[in-house]
């Protein structure tokens, strides 16, 4: 198996005001505790999927495109850019799929603006998806679905023939699925609003000092 993992970063970010993929964050793990080292929310989630063995990775660009390109292009990371990201999300992750290398048995779909998911989670959903290659998966926590799902490569053709009706979540309702209970709030916790960033910074500190 071959797994890789779209991270989503096409965004307006309308609401927050600032490139999400570019706001700074505390790194995960121990060290000294000041002054704190960071990095941006994308190196977070590259670093996060390299240490847990998914090398293979695909950035999906949109607004803001030079300025995420340019950050991408620091990381080594490829870069496939949503021509129409005023369509919304789901239309970055078409993009994306519809680039994704054909080697590719499965993938991640990672919204940028989600950036403290632990290497734990990750792994936990790469031994549970070899069980059944077939279904989607989804982690819940406290019976809430988070983020990345992990989908299989034979979905990605049901998946652009649906268009989801504009939603990833209702393009995959439409496939075999199953969900894995993990002890990870992080699968939870996005960024929309200045406010959702300063209680991230909040919660990224805490899991580098704990």
């Amino acid at each position: 198996m071959k797994t890789g993992a779209l991270i989503l970063a096409a965004g307006r970010a309308a609401r927050m005001g600032r490139i999400k993929a570019l706001l700074p964050l505390p790194l995960p793990g121990g060290g000294e505790k000041s002054p704190v080292p960071e990095c941006s929310a994308l190196e977070r989630l590259v670093r996060l999927y390299r240490a847990a063995g998914v090398r293979d990775l695909l950035l999906v660009s949109g607004f803001h495109a030079q300025e995420v390109e340019g950050a991408a292009n620091a990381l080594d990371l490829p870069v496939i850019r949503n021509p129409h990201p005023e369509k919304g999300m789901f239309s970055s992750v078409c993009a994306g799929l519809e680039a994704a290398p054909p080697e590719w048995t499965a993938l991640f779909i990672h919204p940028v603006d989600v950036p403290l998911v632990r290497e734990e989670t990750l792994r936990l959903l790469l031994d549970a998806a070899s069980a059944d290659p077939r279904a989607v998966l989804t982690p819940r926590h406290g019976g809430c679905s988070g983020h990345p799902p992990l989908v299989p490569a034979s979905c990605i053709a049901s998946i652009l023939a649906s268009r989801g009706g504009g939603s990833l979540h209702s393009a995959l309702a439409a496939l075999p699925q199953r969900s894995l209970e993990i002890a990870d709030p992080f699968i939870l916790e996005d960024m929309d609003s200045p406010q959702d960033y300063e209680r991230l910074r909040v919660l990224a500190l805490m899991r580098k000092l704990d």
